[in-house]
């Protein structure tokens, strides 16, 4: 297998999981709990990491990397796997785990304004579909609720604060 090939199919391999783990979390967290379960979940892709790629040593990573970094990724990732744990129901689960493709979106609109990186025209209809598609999936065939996502926001608080917690 070509190292181009090899590439391509690991960076399929990582939309698809990036895109299940919604569910993935959920349902762990299901069968094991919140807590567990997000440790379960990360402790094996932690083995399958160091199983499918060369291990570097920390010492030629950059301290201040590894620190902030690191911290930054085990909040979010905690974050992320306790707000969709503590989830009441799928709803909530999905309405949660919507935030998390947001940030995608997020971060060129951020790159774009606060880096002053400049973009084409075609940025604009990107955002627009990003916010559709995320509008169409967390309005489902009832349609969009706001009302009902603020309700599920007070019967869950828990989940919701760590959502905005990262």
């Amino acid at each position: 297998m070509s190292q181009q090939t090899k590439a391509t199919a690991i960076g399929f391999c990582a939309i698809l999981l990036w895109a299940s783990i919604v569910g993935l979390i959920k349902e762990v967290s299901h069968s094991f709990g919140a807590t567990v379960g997000a440790a379960l979940i990360y402790t094996v892709a932690s083995i399958f990491l160091l199983f499918t790629m060369k291990w570097i040593p920390l010492s030629k990573f950059p301290k201040k990397y590894l620190i902030y970094g690191g911290l930054l990724m085990v909040s979010y990732e905690l974050c992320l796997a306790l707000s969709i744990g503590y989830s009441n129901n799928s709803k909530q689960a999905i309405e949660v785990g919507m935030v998390n493709y947001l940030w995608p979106t997020f971060t060129m609109v951020a790159t774009i304004l606060f880096a002053n990186k400049k973009a084409n025209w075609l940025i604009v209809p990107g955002i627009v579909l990003s916010m559709l598609g995320i509008v169409w999936v967390l309005g489902g065939e009832q349609g969009l609720d706001i009302s009902q996502m603020f309700a599920n926001i007070e019967t869950n608080p828990l989940s919701y604060g760590l959502l905005i917690a990262w």
